[in-house]
């Protein structure tokens, strides 16, 4: 498309020039009417804008853990360099003292985990073995109590009931050999000294028999009324409460080996956040030593919107033992060429772009330069209040060479033109309710004619239709 500013014998500039002489040799008398004819009509719209690169490569820290960022070397702001160019060297020290002591923690965890691990499986092998013992030590109570039931304690009460009839056969078996020496020593002839000898011996065997008896009977009752009601009640509280053991520590051993399961998933946890601290530690071994990923110029900071951000803050810490921020975007690499524009446009110009529209951009740096530039895409909605962001290519071509990213503009661009528009002066467009109106002259005085309205552009609208060329209007709204 042929770029109408770069034109030397651009209609519009013409135009402008002879409109110009014309001013200066009229009256000052001004026309009360307007007559329509065909003249060319443009808008075009002057934007501020800036050079921006199409590829560029932020530089920016972005360790996943490690955050002591300490320059050793940096590249200066404005070097060339090349494609695997070493850009950033950062101090190691800390960084690998850190790795050091992550990979002491990262040992004790797999430790620690295997020993958690032992100490489960030793739980669940020997857990069974805890078990069977208690059921056994409540079934050999429970045996030892029927058994206590059915055969120890008839045999003891059978036995007290011998032992006291014991005694007392003995008693009487005592009593009745006294009976008989007695009546006997009546009818012989034994002195009476051997006499006395033996009935005394009879009788202290008599007396002892009823001592034996009385204790026999005393061990009897304590034996029937004591001793084995409370063997039987000692066996049964012993049974209740080897089954309370039971349950307790069959409730205990599930306890236990829960607390180890979660023991060791808690271990198996740290374990995998360890390691993955050292992995993610180790990663970042990466960010000490950061290259070019492309061959271009070392711009400080980072390019936003068309404005370099942060370069003053980032080359003062891009010298030897300066702290960098994780995160930060500390250089940028451009690459000079291929560049294009980034310039805003305000709410009431924006409606007039077209994609592809062409125009021109003035370098700050040399007005006399005329760069091409086209308009790329329509802004579809605001970037701030009045504020439209639009992008063009631009043609740098001979002679530019010297422009860089971030440099500043002019763009002037061609947003609409016709070569053969009916436009009138803005100021004799008059608003009638809904409708735009022209007092059109005629031979009775004037009449209103209602029009449709294309585009405004240096004090002059374009009517679209309701008049023709040749109509003559005023440039005032006629009074009555």
């Amino acid at each position: 498309m042929r770029n109408p500013f770069l034109t030397g014998g651009c209609l519009f500039f013409a135009a402008a020039i002879a409109l110009t002489a014309a001013d200066a040799n009229k009256s000052d008398d001004k026309p009360s009417t307007h007559k329509i004819k065909p003249a060319p009509f443009r808008v075009e719209l002057k934007l501020d804008g800036v050079f921006e690169p199409v590829r560029s490569h932020p530089v920016k820290l972005a360790p996943k853990v490690w955050s002591e960022l300490t320059v050793l070397e940096a590249a200066a702001h404005g070097q060339v360099v090349k494609k695997g160019d070493v850009l950033l060297r950062l101090d190691p020290e800390k960084f690998d003292q850190k790795v050091r002591d992550t990979e002491i923690g990262f040992e004790l965890a797999r430790l620690d985990l295997e020993l958690a691990k032992g100490d489960l499986q030793f739980a669940e092998k020997t857990a069974p073995l805890d078990l069977a013992s208690v059921e056994r030590a409540y079934r050999n109570v429970q045996q030892d109590l029927e058994r206590y039931l059915k055969v120890q304690q008839p045999f003891d009460i059978k036995s007290a009931q011998v032992s006291l009839k014991s005694a007392g056969d003995y008693l009487a078996y005592a009593e009745e050999e006294l009976k008989q020496l007695k009546k006997m020593y009546k009818a012989d002839d034994l002195t009476e000294e051997t006499e006395e000898i033996i009935l005394k011996r009879a009788q202290d065997s008599v007396d002892r028999a009823r001592h034996s008896m009385a204790g026999s009977k005393i061990s009897n009752d304590i034996t029937v009324q004591f001793s084995i009601p409370r063997a039987e009640e000692l066996k049964k509280e012993e049974g209740v409460r080897q089954q309370e053991v039971l349950v307790k520590s069959k409730a205990a051993l599930a306890r236990d080996l829960q607390k180890k399961r979660l023991g060791l998933d808690r271990q198996q946890l740290q374990f995998d956040k360890t390691k993955e601290a050292l992995d993610e530690l180790k990663a970042d071994r990466a960010v000490l030593v950061i290259k070019a990923a492309a061959g271009g110029v070392v711009y400080h900071g980072s390019f936003n919107n068309g404005q370099w951000s942060g370069a003053g803050a980032a080359s003062a810490r891009l010298v030897k033992d300066g702290k960098l921020l994780a995160g930060d975007t500390v250089m940028t690499i451009v690459e000079p060429r291929p560049m294009w524009v980034r310039a805003t446009v305000g709410e009431k110009e924006v409606r007039h772009l077209r994609a592809q529209a062409v125009g021109v951009a003035i370098p700050t740096a040399d007005a006399a330069l005329r760069l091409p530039v086209t308009l790329q895409v329509v802004p579809a909605v605001p970037t701030g209040a009045d504020k439209f962001e639009v992008r063009l290519n631009v043609e740098p071509g001979e002679g530019a060479d010297f422009l860089l990213p971030g440099m500043t503009c002019v763009v002037r661009v061609l947003a609409y033109e016709n070569k053969l528009a009916l436009a009138v002066p803005s100021s004799a467009v008059f608003d009638e309710g809904a409708k735009s109106v022209v007092y059109l002259k005629t031979s009775k005085g004037h009449q209103a004619v209602a029009v449709t309205l294309g585009r405004s552009s240096g004090g002059k609208t374009e009517i679209l239709s309701g008049v023709k060329a040749g109509d003559e209007i005023h440039l005032e709204k006629p009074t009555e």
